[in-house]
């Protein structure tokens, strides 16, 4: 390669002494202007083809050795000499106001490709601030930002947690440029606020690395990424509260914990979809029923406060219903005649309702279903089996009463039952089915003889392994069976 560059070097060198010569010659004959225009396109050729002046000076002494030596007479030869400092002259000024204004053009498209590098890099970075969902991750990533596309020292920013300034959130990098006081030149630092119309939220400040100036680009850059802050930690400010209003919703609509029941051992397992922003229709309960007791799992349909109204109606009337009826099948009929009467947006819920009596060898169980999944059995020997026939759905906009079947199921020593919602059936990824019924009862074979516990932990994990911890339902999963 190097022999390669080399040769083309020469050949440009050659050129330019070839035509650097015929200039010279046609200057000598004639000193006109059209001479003179060829001198001004050699030292625009000298910088485009990269030739630095010593090789138009080169290129000129050859030139004027030549014609020096073809010079018979004294007078002829200060002739060349006054001719020659002439063309060189003008070459050399055309060739130095060239190359300027190709250094300055190099210099603009530089400044002008990190700008847009700049602007890319902003870019990107506004996708991953603006998904932000704290206010903590918000701080990080606009200080990396910042000290990223800045080509800064250190960035830091500080804010206050909520609209009161109870809390200083503080975020900085590197993590030990929390400290920008470092005495150093006021010109060393820069910042701007972050602000909601007319609130303070904080300040986000960079250092630039020593000697450096900040340009008026930089400024507006850093002005930029403020701005794009500011609306980031307002959005995560309204997120959190948000989310803490969904999460004490749901919680109130939820037992505490399950209560202790003698003879049977019950564990549970809820895990809300999303983000927990909005409240879910899925509900579980364990309460007592005449002289026994109920376990009652169901899901509403749709989302938010609509459906944790329903999710309020259909526990309270179901925790009533049972203390003076005893058949499921009755008391899923009230619950279906109390949707119908107090609602009136056509909401409807799937329930499994089941009325518990321990006797001497197990737990002797009486299932409805109002159009839920029905529950699974899963027997000490591993067998699996779904109990209870499919009834309609309670609540839905029917004429007549509901269709709902009674079933009876005995556990034994070693035997589960698994009531769950949708969400553990349905979980999809790309439209594809990724965990099934077949999946959960293929899962389930292998739990024969665990506690409920230990049943429900290993469904909680398959499913969210197979939803890669993100589920788009809600998961509720109670399972019941004899104490040991």
């Amino acid at each position: 390669m190097t022999g390669d560059n080399g040769s083309v070097a020469a050949h440009r060198d050659l050129d330019l002494g070839s035509r650097y010569a015929a200039t010279f010659s046609a200057f000598l004959a004639g000193r006109g202007e059209e001479a003179l225009g060829e001198a001004y396109a050699l030292g625009r050729e000298a910088v485009a083809a990269q030739l630095s002046v010593l090789d138009l000076a080169e290129a000129h002494h050859r030139a004027v050795g030549e014609a020096l030596r073809n010079a018979d007479t004294p007078e002829r030869r200060a002739e060349v000499i006054q001719a020659a400092a002439a063309l060189f002259r003008e070459s050399v000024s055309t060739f130095e106001i060239a190359a300027r204004g190709y250094h300055e053009v190099q210099e603009v498209a530089r400044l002008e490709h990190e700008h847009a590098m700049q602007l890319r890099a902003l870019t990107e970075a506004s996708l991953r601030i603006s998904a932000s969902l704290t206010v903590e991750e918000v701080l990080q990533l606009t200080v990396d930002t910042a000290r990223s596309v800045l080509d800064v020292q250190s960035a830091m920013t500080t804010a206050s947690e909520g609209q009161l300034p109870t809390r200083a959130l503080v975020a900085a990098s590197p993590p030990e440029g929390a400290s920008l006081d470092g005495g150093r030149a006021p010109d060393g630092a820069i910042a701007v606020a972050l602000r909601d119309r007319d609130r303070e939220l904080g300040e986000l400040r960079v250092v630039g690395k020593p000697g450096h100036t900040f340009s008026a680009r930089e400024e507006a850059i850093l002005a930029q990424l403020g701005q794009l802050a500011s609306v980031a930690v307002v959005n995560a400010e309204l997120y959190s509260r948000e989310r803490r209003i969904a999460t004490t919703l749901q919680r109130s609509l939820l037992p505490g914990t399950l209560p202790t029941v003698h003879g049977l051992s019950a564990a549970v397992r809820f895990c809300p979809a999303g983000e927990g922003i909005e409240v879910g229709g899925d509900f579980y309960d364990i309460f007592p029923a005449r002289d026994d007791w109920a376990a009652v799992i169901g899901d509403v349909c749709g989302k938010g406060p609509e459906a944790a109204s329903v999710t309020a109606l259909a526990r309270h009337t179901l925790r009533a219903a049972a203390a003076f009826e005893h058949r499921p099948s009755r008391v899923l009929s009230l619950l279906h005649r109390a949707l119908r009467d107090q609602r009136g947006d056509g909401r409807f819920c799937t329930v499994a309702y089941a009325h518990l009596e321990v006797v001497p060898r197990g737990v002797r169980m009486t299932l409805a279903c109002g159009g839920h999944p029905l529950p699974l059995v899963v027997r000490a020997d591993g067998t699996v089996e779904p109990v209870g026939e499919l009834g309609t759905l309670l609540g839905a906009d029917l004429d007549t009463e509901p269709e709902l079947n009674e079933v009876t199921v005995e556990l034994g020593e070693g035997d589960a039952l698994v009531l769950y919602t949708d969400g553990v059936t349905e979980v999809r990824r790309s439209r594809r089915e990724v965990f099934g019924h077949a999946d959960l009862a293929g899962l389930l074979s292998t739990c024969a003889g665990l506690p409920p516990d230990a049943v429900a932990e290993r469904i909680e994990q398959a499913v969210l392994t197979a939803a890669e911890n993100r589920p788009r339902d809600d998961i509720a999963i109670l399972v019941l069976g004899p104490t040991r």
